[in-house]
């Protein structure tokens, strides 16, 4: 057909001067363009109006699709829509029969309108008559076999022109607009995918039931709000979906706020009926409904709601930019230093960047994953690490500084006060990078690939490398990890530290090549971080923070049945101007507890010491958190109707100490013993051979030292009450 047919789209029709494109969320406005040489492009920036020039290759890369349009308006409306693009090509033999029988009756009436057209037109030439072109079309509208009226041709024409005549096209295109699509509301529709994509698809999966009574909780605590799909301002905020999501923060900031509430719009909520068949519809889509997110929401939506994470290990151009921390338990059995007795697996808390791919800091602790590992690791990684020759490492460490944002996973250690603080004082009223707080989604580990990486290269070569390690399953038929176990816990550290050194150093293909070490050196010419200087109140700081105020009485600040205090906290017991008691922070180490810092709205006022672990010389006795508890316990074991008496926890704890060291004698005597019955098992003369006899002088020697032994006082509060000099 004349009217249908159209030429093919070349270069030269895109990039004429004066039209324009969007790059990169950039509008541009061609300059320069010569077909003669046809690989330099100039355009105009709208933003700044600064002239750019682009490879040719550059505009039509499929990585970041260039869109083209004559006028900026035109532009701008087309994004907005996501209309502009190479058009789609459909298999026609893929189509249901109807929309094709429909699409042929298109073609073949408007075909037939244009040829009786050109045969009205040849007789009125014959004859001399004139008739207008619209009265010649209304009477080859009523001629052809199947009479249609003007308006239907004229639709139909539309359609053909549009479409180019393609019947495959123009089949798909007798879709209701509605084709494929629900009737409900699209914010509704938005509120719902969001959901089941973060909390349906999790990992352990989530019921149906919890999904829906999650719902009803967002939608009520929300007071009715979401985003709005069809805002005037354009397209909504990264952060928007996250903040409606925390269901710990109310939304009247966001009412409030006249430029966050133009995103904002109030939706019903479906009932529960139409949401459990939702998601049988969403659990039959391929790709878990990602395909069908996407062609409701955009491609945009999708990956700044569910890609974040996976984006960062791309887009960070500057060192700190981007910093992930993950803990992992270590694949290795070490033993004590006293005993060699074996004792259990470390945790190792690991800080990553990711723009070089250089550990940053570490920290190896006995306990689970708790806010001194992620605390201890910042500390770490926050200055330089000068001190390596202990650990025998000549090669250079050089990662260093404030993280602008740190991605951590959800655990409880993560969301706490003590963390938020520390990011805080780290910032020092704004004179340093001010660290930001990220949290993965729920149940998402692929978004902490970049650190499980790095495990699993760490564990492979710590089985490789240190005896004790627990192997895989399928080889610890030949294996005891207990019998091989002899490393110490400074020899776990120095080989860790040495693994992680050797890892700086390494080509990374990502990194084109590129070690770590010289990856951070390259970043380091764009932007080299200071570190804030390591004063005694920022040394406190990284202590964990308890989570109670506390008041100064007569007898100091009351901390784990404890009493504080020093000559220089004297002014603490005064009220302030409004005559009220004074609050305080206490911040204390887990590893000590005979010292805390206390803090008075973030300023450190200085440390208090516990009272009742004072000793004769004017020191205190280093007690650990656990200690302490340890003998609370004993106390009670021993007596239950006994109280707990402060002034007498040193001796408590004395006691505590002994048991431990009496019961570590005795688990060695009987393994000893143990030992030599599997030696005696194994070939040893049997148990009918008489024995050698002792001596008579030797038995009564070891009579003599018994009978020393039952006279003595065994009760340590007897030693300790004669070295203070006073009488029980």
């Amino acid at each position: 057909m004349k009217t249908t047919s159209s030429s093919p789209r070349t270069a030269g029709d895109v990039l004429q001067v004066g039209y324009w494109f969007s790059r990169s969320d950039s509008l541009f406005e061609i300059t320069v363009w010569d077909p003669e040489k046809p690989l330099q492009v100039e355009a105009r920036s709208a933003r700044d109006s600064s002239l750019q020039t682009f490879t040719l290759m550059e505009l039509f890369a499929p990585q970041l699709p260039t869109r083209f349009a004559a006028t900026r308006q035109e532009l701008v409306s087309a994004t907005t829509t996501n209309q502009i693009g190479p058009p789609d090509i459909y298999d026609a033999d893929t189509l249901p029969t109807h929309l094709l029988k429909r699409a042929d009756h298109i073609l073949h009436t408007v075909e037939a309108v244009q040829n009786q057209i050109e045969l009205l037109q040849r007789q009125n030439q014959l004859t001399g008559e004139t008739c207008s072109q619209t009265e010649l079309t209304r009477q080859a509208c009523q001629s052809i076999d199947l009479p249609v009226s003007l308006s239907v041709y004229y639709a139909y024409r539309r359609l053909c022109r549009r479409y180019s005549g393609d019947r495959a096209r123009l089949a798909v295109a007798q879709h209701r607009k509605t084709f494929g699509k629900t009737r409900i509301d699209p914010n509704v529709l938005h509120f719902i995918d969001t959901l089941i994509r973060r909390f349906y698809r999790s990992n352990p999966p989530l019921r149906i039931q919890t999904i829906y009574h999650l719902a009803q909780q967002l939608w009520q605590h929300n007071r009715h709000w979401w985003l709005n799909q069809n805002s005037p301002a354009g397209h909504p905020p990264e952060h928007l979906v996250d903040r409606l999501l925390d269901g710990r923060k109310a939304i009247d900031d966001l009412l409030a706020d006249p430029l966050q509430i133009q995103y904002l719009a109030q939706i019903p909520l479906p009932s529960r009926a139409w949401f459990y068949g939702y998601i049988r519809w969403f659990r039959s889509q391929p790709g878990e409904g990602e395909e069908a997110y996407i062609l409701r929401h955009g491609q945009k939506d999708w990956e700044e709601n569910f890609l974040l994470f996976d984006q960062f290990a791309r887009t960070a151009v500057l060192p700190l930019q981007y910093v992930f921390a993950d803990h992992y338990r270590l694949d290795v059995l070490h033993v004590d230093d006293e005993f060699r007795e074996v004792l259990g697996r470390l945790w190792l808390t690991v800080l990553i960047d990711a723009f070089s791919r250089a550990v940053l800091g570490l920290y190896l602790a006995y306990e689970d994953p708790c806010i001194e590992s992620i605390q201890g690791a910042l500390r770490h990684a926050i200055w330089p690490k000068v001190s390596l020759e202990p650990y025998g490492i000549d090669l250079p460490w050089a990662g260093y500084g404030i993280p602008q944002r740190l991605l951590l996973d959800n655990a409880w250690a993560h969301h706490s006060y003590s963390l938020e603080q520390l990011a805080g004082a780290l910032a020092g009223n704004g004179q340093y990078t001010h660290m930001e707080l990220v949290f993965r989604p729920p149940y998402q580990a692929r978004y902490g690939a970049l650190v499980e990486r790095l495990f699993g290269n760490l564990s492979g070569q710590i089985r490789e490398l240190m005896p004790g390690a627990i192997l895989r399953p399928d080889q610890r038929q030949w294996h005891n990890a207990n019998q091989g176990a002899c490393l110490l816990y400074r020899d776990v550290i120095r080989l860790v530290n040495q693994l992680v050194v050797d890892y700086l150093h390494t080509p990374h293909q990502e990194l084109g090549g590129l070690t770590p070490h010289e990856k951070w050196c390259l970043g380091l010419q764009r932007m080299a971080p200071l570190p804030p200087p390591f004063t005694a109140q920022l040394e406190r700081t990284f202590w964990r923070l308890h989570p109670e105020t506390r008041i100064a009485t007569h007898e100091g600040l009351a901390l784990f049945g404890l009493h504080y205090w020093d000559p220089a906290l004297a002014g603490l017991r005064s009220p302030d101007r409004q005559g009220r008691r004074k609050l305080f922070h206490i911040r204390y180490d887990a590893e000590d507890v005979s010292r805390v810092a206390v803090f008075e709205k973030g300023c450190w006022l200085g440390d208090g010491y516990a009272r009742e672990l004072r000793l004769a010389d004017g020191s205190f006795e280093p007690v650990s958190l656990w200690e302490l508890e340890m003998a609370k316990d004993l106390i009670r074991q021993q007596d239950l109707q006994q109280r707990l008496r402060p002034h007498s926890w040193l001796v408590h704890i004395l006691e505590a100490r002994e048991l431990i060291e009496q019961r570590q004698t005795e688990q060695k005597l009987i393994r000893r013993k143990l030992q030599q019955l599997r030696e005696h098992r194994r070939g040893r003369p049997s148990s009918s051979t008489p024995k050698p006899g002792l001596e008579a002088s030797q038995v009564q020697e070891t009579e003599r030292v018994l009978s020393e032994l039952d006279t003595q006082d065994k009760d340590p509060r007897t030693s300790l009450l004669h070295h203070l000099e006073e009488i029980l």
